[in-house]
């Protein structure tokens, strides 16, 4: 074992012993901040506690090679070294490209999209007008990106979540799929499901749109139905 990494061993220990308190404190904290990145359905935002650690840590151990006495000054110290790290760390993730574009390809309207059939009884474009406010956000070319979108780690996790939804299906190309009604049959099962859309998309008040009613669920299903010539009942559908 490398002398560096044993100092470096010794010195964390030794400051766990120091300061238990502190450290069950930012076990927790880490803890609470991973639970709210699975919560809002972006685990991968625990990634910023590497930096975090790392320049705390970088800032931390000029003091202990000054000799300083391990006092409560120490502690105040750490606290501080955390938050400075935290704010560094947030100002530096602005410069990553990656949720910054906001493209929304280069195939966009209807045309584009599948010929949209209403169920019986429905207003005209009323599954058109469902799909648009609760699939369009992550599915389609038509992504409205709010304005929170811009800055990060947020702008990664909303870039995050339309990637994996157009990865998924875009409703906006989907004449590049040769398999539309198992799209329509699978549609029409996650809707039924609960799980699309997801339930991190509105949280904190967010897309309030994107929230239907049994009704318009129930419109949106036999819309995709009959748009894809499928049945609207999951109870149907065999494995591909």
């Amino acid at each position: 074992m490398p002398n560096s990494f044993k100092t470096f061993a010794s010195q964390f220990l030794s400051l766990i012993k120091r300061h238990k308190v502190l450290t069950s404190v930012l076990a927790l904290l880490c803890l609470a901040f991973a639970g709210f990145g699975a919560y809002i359905g972006f685990v991968q935002i625990v990634v910023l506690l590497i930096p975090i650690a790392l320049i705390a840590w970088i800032l931390l151990s000029r003091r202990l090679r000054s000799g300083k006495p391990h006092d409560r000054s120490e502690s105040i110290a750490i606290g501080s070294y955390i938050a400075l790290a935290t704010v560094l760390t947030f100002a530096l993730i602005q410069a990553v490209p990656y949720g910054r574009a906001h493209s929304n390809g280069s195939i966009v309207g209807p045309t584009n999209e599948p010929a949209w059939k209403d169920a019986e009884g429905a207003a005209p474009g009323t599954t058109r007008d469902l799909m648009v406010r609760a699939c369009y956000g992550c599915h389609s070319n038509e992504v409205q990106y709010p304005s929170y979108a811009n800055v990060a780690p947020i702008s990664w996790m909303v870039q995050s979540h339309v990637d994996e939804g157009r990865d998924e299906v875009n409703y906006s190309e989907i004449k590049n799929y040769s398999r539309q009604e198992k799209i329509g049959r699978e549609s029409i099962e996650v809707i039924q499901e609960g799980s699309m859309p997801p339930s991190y998309y509105t949280r904190f008040g967010l897309h309030p749109e994107a929230k239907l009613t049994d009704q318009e669920k129930q419109d949106l299903i036999n819309g995709l139905a009959a748009t894809f010539g499928v049945s609207a009942s999951s109870e149907e559908y065999d494995e591909d």
